[in-house]
């Protein structure tokens, strides 16, 4: 399963997906990345294993990784600093001169932050090459590195691969009942799962399709990136999937049924029975099929359930 985002403030997503991987890397395959961005990043168009550097500078991350920073600390009291600048001065006569001039004025104080320098390098994972953050301790207390090579990561591709250093494996979905069949990871418009739902509720009457391809459709507009279809006793249950947001929503075609939203990783739903989903203390949201359903699950979907 890869984890994918803008950026994260804390690692709570990134150790739901790991489980009990304590050691990991964590990795893009080296032929998911463009040559261009490989020679932006400062690798050569075609790297070898053991190749590594600190990443340029690509955004606000890299910068401070390969940079660091400089704080403001406005709870100081200011304090005279000196800055050189080049500029022009007049002597009694009226000449202008020009040269090296320095200007005191109170400011801040500035506190830096030294540069992280974390790394990418070039790894083999089950022989392919991937390009690879350093290890990173998943117990380790300094969680405030293991959420900065993170966005190092999302900065630079959007998503990533973690890689079980211990178990020397990708980690992928720890479970898959019997219940539900995964479908492969990837995004899944209307134009790609409307032929996975249809075999699903060719045996409905025409009118009775046009309604549940409605709701499947507006659901699918939003690009989700994980589907499951139910199969013996949750058969006509779908589950779309927001990884990056960690909502997913159970739709059905029973038509007195509501839509339920959840903001939970798909392993804990997956065990669950259908009336434990629908009475479940996970947080959810259960959305009735009225005429302000398409918006109530389009405000899911970007907003989560609150």
């Amino acid at each position: 399963m890869k984890f994918k985002g803008n950026s994260v403030r804390s690692l709570t997503k990134l150790l739901k997906i790991a489980g009990n991987a304590e050691k990991v890397r964590l990795a893009v395959p080296l032929e998911d990345i463009s040559k261009n961005l490989l020679t932006l990043i400062g690798f050569d168009k075609n790297p070898s294993i053991g190749d590594y550097l600190i990443p340029a500078i690509l955004g606000n991350f890299t910068k401070f990784n390969a940079s660091g920073k400089e704080i403001k600390r406005e709870d100081l009291p200011k304090v005279p600093q000196s800055i050189m600048f080049y500029g022009a001065s007049r002597d009694w006569q009226g000449g202008t001169h020009y040269g090296l001039k320095t200007r005191t004025a109170k400011k801040y104080p500035r506190e830096y932050v030294a540069a992280p320098s974390e790394t990418f390098e070039i790894v083999d994972i089950d022989n392919s090459l991937f390009l690879s953050s350093s290890i990173l301790d998943l117990n380790d207390t300094d969680e405030t590195r293991n959420i900065h090579v993170t966005n190092l990561m999302l900065e630079c591709f959007s998503e990533f691969n973690i890689y079980d250093v211990e178990k020397q494996e990708i980690v992928g979905p720890r479970l898959k009942h019997l219940q539900w069949d995964i479908l492969p990871s990837g995004q899944y418009p209307w134009s790609k799962a409307k032929d996975i739902i249809s075999q699903r509720i060719e045996h409905l009457e025409e009118k009775d399709r046009k309604v549940i391809e409605y709701r499947m459709r507006v659901i699918s507009q939003k690009e989700p990136d994980f589907l499951a279809t139910g199969r013996a006793g949750f058969n006509g249950y779908f589950v779309y999937g927001f990884t990056s947001e960690d909502v997913y929503i159970l739709e059905s075609m029973e038509f007195d049924n509501a839509t339920y939203v959840f903001n939970s990783e798909w392993e804990e739903l997956s065990k669950l029975t259908k009336n434990q989903i629908i009475n479940s203390d996970l947080p959810h949201q259960r959305i009735i099929h009225n005429r302000a359903w398409a918006l109530s699950i389009n405000r899911a979907i970007s907003n989560g359930i609150g």
